[in-house]
């Protein structure tokens, strides 16, 4: 008895050995798809007073098929106290918070300029700072929400690839 393979066997093995590449497009698309809600998501949520905050979340994918990494959060380093709070103890970098202070000192209530303005400026950041190591500060979280609020859209997402790749193998366009 022998066994003929037709055309058909010849267009699923091509299928078969473009997989790796056509599995990897659809990945990226999703994770890229993901991770751009749960940016939206944190940007438009986050606590405001410069905007630099929600300026610096942006996402990330690195890796190769089939270890792609997406990240995705702030860039700056106050970030993560922001979404976790910090615990009373430690004293944040005075220097951190001159700017802060300056964006929230009563208008007339700092002197005009000099080194008078830049001493009242580091004690009123230094009197904060003290504050803050003996209470710590509240968490706002911006990040977990934003996951949580897109954990159903994202597995959707994930959930429709494998019913695509199924698909292709069988034959059927992406």
């Amino acid at each position: 008895m022998s066994i003929q393979f037709g055309p058909e066997w010849r267009d699923f093995e091509n299928r078969l050995t473009r997989y790796p590449q056509v599995a990897e497009v659809s990945l990226r698309r999703a994770l890229t798809a993901s991770l751009l809600m749960i940016e939206a998501d944190a940007k438009r949520n986050v606590r405001q007073d410069t905007r630099r905050l929600a300026g610096s979340i942006n996402h990330e994918i690195t890796g190769q098929y089939p270890n792609l990494v997406g990240r995705v959060g702030p860039s700056v380093q106050y970030g993560v106290y922001v979404e976790f709070g910090r615990r009373a103890g430690s004293m944040p970098p005075v220097d951190a918070l001159i700017g802060w202070v300056r964006r929230h000192a009563a208008t007339g209530s700092l002197p005009r300029g000099g080194a008078n303005r830049q001493r009242v400026l580091y004690n009123r950041a230094f009197a904060l700072a003290r504050a803050i190591k003996r209470r710590g500060i509240p968490a706002r979280p911006f990040m977990r929400p934003a996951y949580r609020r897109n954990e159903g859209a994202i597995t959707a997402l994930f959930a429709r690839i494998g019913a695509r790749v199924v698909g292709y193998l069988a034959g059927n366009p992406l």
